[in-house]
């Protein structure tokens, strides 16, 4: 099964989803106290979700995608059993401006991933990472 997961420098164009995905994964979950963060299952393959620049062709997309109706779903289950509302990612119960926060912090963490080519490891921690997912 494959899931994505929103590319990095994506910032200005994340919906408030994509960017609860970006805090789970960087969150410890409220419900149980073993899981560090939203990550896969061990039978998902997640693949990076790359907004695609625009074709030296010109606007091609007045002519439809194929790829549309076989779009890949977001990762939306941890492996621990719970979602993005459970790992700090619920702005109804956080508020709107500390989910921004978490946001801009969610963010800068999933750019030293990139950086190091690890933003497809959620296993992969180092100090940078742990040190600013305390702000979470």
């Amino acid at each position: 099964m494959k899931a994505a997961y929103p590319a990095a420098n994506q910032q200005n164009r994340l919906n408030d989803s994509q960017l609860a995905l970006k805090i789970a994964r960087h969150s410890p979950c409220s419900t149980c106290n073993t899981c560090t963060g939203l990550c896969p299952a061990p039978n998902v393959d997640v693949v990076l979700d790359e907004i695609q620049t625009e074709s030296s062709l010109g606007d091609l997309g007045q002519y439809g995608s194929d790829d549309e109706d076989t779009a890949i779903p977001y990762l939306q289950i941890c492996s621990c059993g719970h979602d993005a509302l459970q790992h700090g990612a619920d702005e109804s119960d956080i508020g709107p401006s500390e989910f921004a926060r978490r946001s801009r912090v969610a963010i800068r963490l999933d750019e030293l991933l990139q950086d190091v080519g690890k933003l497809l490891d959620f296993g992969y921690i180092d100090e940078d990472i742990t040190s600013l997912r305390r702000q979470m």
